[in-house]
This record gives structure tokens, sequence and C-alpha cells, in this order.
């Protein structure tokens, strides 16, 4: 460990000099404080301690001190003043300069051994300190990378292109409070005439429920519960038979409670089978937001409120599904409550009633931009881009037969 000597008596730089040295030090002396300064920015990156006089020609010790602290170095160096002002105010004031110890002249080189030995620990634990944080970074790097794949993987499973249907338009946002979410949603075809689309919120945000996000996803896309999830197998034409949507919630429900309980996990969810002909639409929730209908023609809007608790509760189902026949500009919302419980910096929510109000207030505009002004007016609300929980939201609009 190299330290630098700034010390203008000859008699007390030799002894500094000799006694640092039998401790194993490598030293550099300087004869004033001047010396001393242009030593230590062309050998800033190696030393690391400075034992520094107070009172010496050209530049003093508290200047020196001050200009060490200054310095960008790569490292924490360590300061010593070594004086023959021994008053309290003295040691406050080198002290306030920046030394991280105070030696008396005439020093006692047990106590200066003591003091510089002290501070080599103090230097030391720096390092591991660094090395350790430099090992998190690298850890963290890796994390993040894996976790932006991660959430790549997650984006690719949710709709880029809903199914084109010449009477309906989708509209969909999603936004990860971290790199995964626990918010997952699909649109998808049951047969030529029906559409089915579902929003699925998993209690926590993070890896732990952007996995069980996907496992949804999956279950949802494979149709193997041997009941029949999304359609029933029929023996006759046309072999099959589409479930209600309180039938595929409650069946889910049989599927997950006793799992979800014993890792303390639930879901919520809306699921919802849209008939592309007649426009009629029937909607069950367990546990989520209620969806939101807006109705162009009486510019009203309300919530459809029917449906029972979370899945994962293993509490007896009461679902209950709601039917809508669709107009003309009729529009069905779906979104996740990180948008609802946004808070303000006053610890106020932003509430489902904003939201339904804001809706209906831009209601003449595409569902695409109404979406974008919402999710501006819920971060000017919260003040802040980022939200404390995972957001999404779905919607269509019945453009008519």
């Amino acid at each position: 460990m190299k330290v630098l000597i700034a010390e203008d008596e000859t008699i007390s730089r030799k002894l500094l000099q000799r006694h640092l040295g039998n401790l194993g030090f490598e030293v550099v002396p300087a004869q004033d404080g001047a010396e001393a300064w242009e030593i230590f920015q062309k050998q800033k990156d190696s030393i690391q301690m400075a034992i520094i006089d107070w009172m010496m020609p050209r530049m003093n010790g508290i200047e020196l001190c001050q200009r060490i602290r200054q310095a960008e170095v790569s490292h924490y160096v360590y300061l010593i003043f070594l004086s023959a002002k021994g008053e309290k105010k003295d040691v406050i004031a080198g002290l306030e300069a920046g030394a991280d110890d105070y030696i008396v002249k005439p020093f006692d080189p047990a106590e200066l051994r003591v003091r510089v030995l002290a501070g080599k620990r103090i230097i030391e634990l720096e390092q591991k300190l660094k090395e350790s944080s430099e090992k998190l970074r690298i850890a963290y790097e890796a994390i993040k990378r894996d976790l932006e794949a991660a959430a790549q993987a997650q984006v690719s499973l949710l709709p880029v292109g809903f199914p084109q249907i010449k009477n309906i338009e989708f509209t969909a946002r999603f936004i990860p409070s971290s790199f995964v979410s626990g918010d997952i949603y699909n649109v998808f075809r049951l047969d030529e005439n029906h559409i089915g689309l579902y929003q699925i919120d998993v209690s926590g945000h993070g890896v732990v429920a952007a996995f069980f996000s996907v496992s949804l996803y999956r279950r949802l896309t494979q149709d193997l519960h041997p009941k029949g999830l999304l359609k029933v197998p029929l023996s006759e034409p046309p072999y099959y038979k589409i479930n209600p949507p309180e039938k595929v919630i409650a069946l889910l429900d049989e599927e997950y409670s006793d799992m979800l309980t014993t890792q303390g996990h639930y879901f919520t969810m809306v699921y919802a089978v849209l008939n592309m002909k007649t426009g009629e639409i029937s909607l069950c929730r367990a546990g989520h937001n209620p969806p939101l209908f807006i109705s162009s023609a009486k510019g009203e809007a309300y919530y459809i409120e029917e449906g029972g608790p979370p899945i994962g509760f293993g509490l007896p189902r009461f679902d209950e599904a709601k039917t809508i026949k669709l107009s003309p500009g009729d529009r069905i919302v779906l979104f996740s409550d990180g948008l609802n419980e946004a808070t303000s910096p006053q610890e106020t929510l932003y509430g489902i009633e904003r939201v339904k109000e804001f809706l209906l207030k831009h209601n003449s505009l595409p569902l695409s931009e109404a979406f974008d002004l919402l999710l501006k007016d819920v971060k000017a609300f919260q003040g802040k881009e980022e939200f404390s929980d995972d957001v999404s939201i779905l919607g269509l609009t019945w453009l008519g037969q």
C-alpha cells in the first residue's frame, strides 16, 4: 500500500518513512504541501493513504487535504493530519477539511502504528466493498438481460394483431411495472361466429406472477380440460358446444384452487364470449375490475358488476354472467387494477369512477387515442411516468352488422 507523506521537517519526515517502511508500506515523501500535491496528481491512482503536516510552506495541510478530497479518484484516500496544533478547535478544523484522523506532534510510534493500521483496514474494507459491488453489478446486468428476454417472450404472447373482423375494432395497452408482468389478455376465435376474450391479473407482480400468467395463457390456448374448458366436445355436428363465461371461470377455479391456495397466490379474471353476427356479448368476472360498458347512442356508461370471487381462494362459486346486445358505437373496456389504483402524491387513488368518466368524456375519439389520453392523465395524476403495479387495458368497439 502506497502512503504519501507531506512533512517539511526533515527529521519528522525521516522518522515517518522509517516507521511506515517497517510496517510494510511503500512511502512517497514530499518536502511541503505543493510538492505533495504535484506527486498526488501524478500518482493518485496508486496512493491510498496520506499523512499530512499542518504547517508547511507554499501550501499548508488544510489546503492540501481539501484538494485531495476534491480530486477525482477511483478509490478512497485515507487522510491523517499530523500537527503540533493539538487543541480541540484545531482537531475539528482538520477533520472538517476532510481528514479521517488526527495525530498530535511529537507522535508516539505506537500510536502512529495503531492509527495507520486502522486506516489500512478501512481502505481494505472499501476495496472489498468495491469488488463486491462490481460482482453485484455484473450479476444484476446478467439478471437484467434475462428479465428483458423474459419480458420480450411474454410480450410475444400478447396478440400483435387482433382478429380482423369488419364490424369490431379491438384495442389494447400493456405496461408492466417491472420487466415482466402478472397481467395478460387475449382475443381469439372460438368458431366462425364467436370471439372469446379475457383479461387476467395474477396477484403480485414480477417474475413469479409473470410465469403464472404465461401458464394461464398456455392453458387457455390449449383446451386440455377433461370436461372441455372453452368448448365441450359433442358427438353430433357441429361436434362442440361453447362454454358460457361463468362455466369457464368455474372450471378454472376447480383446476387451480388447490395449487394456488398452497402457494398463497390467486388471480382475477374477466372472460367474455362475443357473437360476431348478433353483437351479443356475455361477460363474467372473477374478482376482477368490473368491465366498463359505454353506450354510444345514450351517452352513458356503467360497470358490469356480475361475477364471483377471485380464482384461488377456494371459495364457493356463485358466478353470474351478464349478456348485453351491443349497438353501433358501443364499447366494452377491461382494465387491471394497476390503472385505477394509481396513487397521487397526496396518497389518493385515481379510482374506477374517474376511469369511467374519462373514457365517457372521450368516447367520440378512436379507442386507441382515448386509451393513450387516459394513460397520460393517470401519469399526470400520480406525478410520475412509472406505474407501481402492472397495467393492461383491453377494449372493443362494436361497429354494427
